[in-house]
């Protein structure tokens, strides 16, 4: 019997699509908060120093609330599923602090006497600084269960079409989302909000819940309660319990992780210690070149009345790097699917070899930061790094998917073979013994575990790169800064751990010759 439609049955493309516009909805989110949210609290006069504290709101919801959701959404047992309730909760709880957080000075406005545009200021930073840890956490507990759902209703044999598709759906919405801000929302829709971030706030919380409800509609789960492939421990149902047996648990699944997945998080560690610099100092990097091209070695000496309009000028030049970094992300992530899937006899285009060949185009391109010296060749710079994002997004995905997804199928085909001998039902014992065996491997767990390996190096490259700006950002006013050039080549030089490690993971071969071995044994 296939096993690969023993757990799940094979998916149609429109039912994945609509499965991964999750992802992609979720994306929206991340767009608002990386283009709006930076420029409104500078506004406030918060500094680059609190600023940077602040900012550690994502690398600490990542590497501990997502792992608490995986861990309650692997507990969960209401009858519509286990992932849907943390998608749907997620999804409002994203909407109320993406509006809180945009309104923040508006609110506090309604409680100061005299409308002190200062004090007003002054009272918005504490309560806008929480609005981004809500905001952060909020988007982790839908980040967290939409990826274990994908894991959980698609079949093995499709997990790199679905994460294909996530992928993808992270590029549209990118790119749709780094479009709507670059037009003037305020003019255009003037009823929404009397700004820019009121209103992007409202249009993509419209979208995400319009989005979200449609795709919970459509996407059913099995009932936990119900379903033998799925093992609840009724007796844990106090919530603070679950969470201290999530640390003892998360300490013992990582040492008991499934060998591809541990490569793969070991990887994924020093891959991110490179990608942070990438994803958060792009525009700054490319507008510092713009300046530099200009004649102004140092924003800080732009002439006072053209200050404004130059910096304005150099967030653009980044925010044409980032566009241009999105599509190319988005043309590899509709293209290397194709090619692994029409290369599939041909041992150097697989899932394993483009995931080491990305690596080396991240090292080399972080290096050649030695010999940029134009804002367009920086922009050229970062088309070619979204080769290898274009991969990060989706090639660990599938790696660890696939994986978590071999071994249910394994367990539901021995239980299949058991039932088939003993032709009768799983009596207490066996269903035990599957509960106990499977745990370890579940979805939510193990892709929490992924996550805290992406989260953590996200802390350190952030502290990390405090320290490397003290130690080569420049005092003289006169001379170009190229602090941010050595933040890169060393994620670069980091990164090399990560192509070392990239080379132990095992070929879908490899691991289909290891399943025919552990059933051959069973049996």
């Amino acid at each position: 019997m296939d096993s690969t439609n023993l757990y799940n049955p094979v998916r149609s493309t429109a039912y994945i699509i609509i499965l991964t516009m999750i992802v992609g909805a979720l994306q929206l989110a991340w767009s608002v908060e990386f283009s709006e949210a930076t420029p409104f609290l500078l506004s406030l006069g918060i500094s680059k120093h609190v600023l940077a504290l602040i900012w550690l709101a994502g690398p600490l919801s990542g590497t501990l609330g997502q792992p608490i959701v995986g861990l309650l959404s692997d507990k969960c047992d209401m009858t519509i599923g286990r992932r849907r309730p943390f998608v749907i909760g997620g999804c409002l709880a994203t909407v109320a602090s993406l509006l809180y957080l945009s309104h923040s000075a508006t609110i506090v406005g309604w409680f100061v006497p005299g409308n002190d545009i200062t004090l007003i200021n002054k009272w918005t930073v504490p309560f806008a600084s929480i609005g981004i840890y809500v905001l952060d956490f909020s988007i982790a507990v839908i980040q967290a269960s939409c990826r274990a759902l994908i894991v959980d209703v698609v079949p093995t044999d499709q997990q790199q079409i679905a994460n294909a598709w996530a992928a993808r759906m992270i590029g549209i919405f990118n790119i749709l989302g780094f479009w709507i801000g670059t037009l003037n929302l305020k003019s255009l829709l003037p009823f929404l909000g009397d700004t820019q971030f009121k209103v992007l706030s409202i249009l993509v919380s419209t979208i995400m819940i319009v989005l979200v409800s449609f795709c919970c509609y459509v996407i059913k789960e099995r009932n936990p309660r119900t379903d033998v492939t799925i093992r609840i421990d009724e007796k844990e149902t106090n919530i603070f319990i679950i969470i201290r047996s999530f640390f003892k648990q998360v300490i013992s699944s990582v040492t008991r992780l499934p060998r591809q997945v541990k490569v793969v998080c070991y990887a994924q560690f020093f891959a991110w210690i490179g990608y942070f610099p990438m994803l958060f100092y792009t525009s700054t990097y490319v507008g510092e070149l713009y300046l530099y091209e200009l004649g102004y070695n140092n924003p800080q000496i732009l002439p006072p009345d053209q200050r404004q309009e130059l910096l304005d000028e150099g967030t653009r030049r980044g925010t044409l790097a980032l566009l241009v970094h999105a599509i190319v992300t988005l043309v590899v992530d509709l293209a290397l699917p194709f090619l692994v899937d029409n290369f599939k006899s041909n041992k150097y285009i697989n899932v394993r070899t483009m995931w080491i060949y990305s690596h080396i185009v991240f090292i080399i391109a972080t290096l050649s930061t030695f010999f940029i010296s134009t804002s367009t060749q920086a922009i050229v710079l970062f088309g070619f790094l979204g080769i290898p994002w274009g991969c990060a997004v989706w090639i660990p995905f599938v790696l660890i998917s696939e994986e978590i997804s071999r071994i249910k199928d394994i367990k539901a085909e021995q239980i299949y073979e058991k039932q088939k001998k003993q032709m009768e039902r799983l009596n207490e014992h066996d269903s035990q013994e599957f509960g106990d065996d499977s745990e370890k491997y579940d979805s939510g767990i193990l892709l929490a575990i992924h996550n805290v390996f992406v989260s953590a190096p996200q802390m350190l490259s952030s502290l990390g790169s405090s320290v490397l700006f003290a130690l080569f950002k420049t005092s003289d006013p006169d001379e170009y800064d190229d602090s941010l050039g050595w933040i890169f080549r060393i994620g670069g030089i980091v990164c090399i751990g990560a192509l070392i490690l990239s080379t132990r993971v095992k070929s879908k071969q490899d691991l289909l010759e290891e399943d025919e071995h552990e059933l051959s044994d069973f049996s």
